[in-house]
């Protein structure tokens, strides 16, 4: 079956989406044009509205539409910093209530094969913010893959020298798997069972 230019467009663009292959993004397209042209009309809204108010939190780089985001905002003088690779997996963290300190997206992890060095990441924001402000303790949340695992042992060497502690969260996360996909209790689990470096 041969699509529409228009229709193969709307596939292509949602084949581009993490974790969707071209049958997902096909059924998607066929969705979002099975609806009426309002909602059709209030999905694209939605999306320019978040491309145009949406941005890095200016301390976390999290998410957010003014300078800082809630959390920075809020708990300004917590000592403990959760440094996470993504803005998504903050919400584990934030829906098992299991931290109530602030966080900090690197914003990917150290991956040599697609080109991601040290550079592309919040890396020299990150330790600027451990010297600047009251952080006692950084964890390394960064999941389990061997890209993240070289991340974790980058920032460590990076923070030695420094008056802080540092931990990661300890093992029961399965190996690959993106914090934003575990469960509550394993979160709780890995957070309070976190090892010092």
């Amino acid at each position: 079956m041969i699509e529409p230019p228009s229709l193969e467009r709307l596939i292509i663009e949602f084949s581009g989406f993490p974790g969707i292959g071209k049958k997902t993004a096909r059924r998607l397209a066929y969705h979002v044009l099975s609806k009426s042209k309002e909602k059709a009309v209030a999905f694209s809204e939605a999306l320019l509205d978040a491309v145009e108010k949406v941005r890095p939190c200016s301390k976390c780089f999290s998410y957010a539409e003014q300078s800082l985001c809630d959390i920075c905002k809020k708990r300004s003088g917590a000592s403990s910093l959760c440094v996470v690779e993504k803005t998504s997996d903050i919400l584990p963290f934030e829906s098992s209530g299991v931290f109530q300190g602030l966080y900090f997206v690197l914003g990917g992890v150290l991956s040599p094969l697609d080109g991601v060095g040290p550079e592309h990441l919040h890396i020299p924001y990150l330790i600027e913010r451990v010297q600047k402000e009251n952080i006692q303790e950084v964890i390394l949340a960064l999941g389990s893959s061997p890209e993240a695992e070289s991340t974790v042992l980058l920032i460590d060497r990076l923070l030695k020298d420094m008056p802080v502690k540092r931990s990661r969260l300890a093992r029961g996360i399965p190996m690959g798997s993106d914090l934003e996909f575990v469960d509550e209790m394993t979160m709780l689990r890995a957070f309070e069972g976190r090892v010092l470096f």
